[in-house]
């Protein structure tokens, strides 16, 4: 027999804790916090905090269509040279 299955058993089996056999998610995952600000912030540290998350996500979307539009052209390019 295999010294792993010897060592930890079934990885499936569920040893301890509450069973979520009535519940599809578990309590933990519904009361999931998407953020985390610590309690000693200041109002305006965490509206400045938040503007600056705002605009970083922002940027990175703008990266990324400009990288698929710099694909793209390197694409056109590419067909372009091949047809001469």
């Amino acid at each position: 027999m295999d010294r792993r299955q010897n060592l930890y058993g079934d990885i499936f089996e569920q040893v301890g804790g509450k069973s979520d056999s009535n519940n599809s998610q578990s309590t933990i995952n519904q009361k999931k916090t998407t953020s985390y600000t610590p309690s000693d912030m200041s109002p305006e540290d965490k509206r400045s905090l938040s503007k600056l998350f705002e605009v970083n996500r922002l940027l990175k979307k703008e990266l990324d269509e400009t990288k698929r539009e710099l694909e793209k052209t390197k694409q056109l390019l590419v067909k372009e040279k091949s047809k001469k």
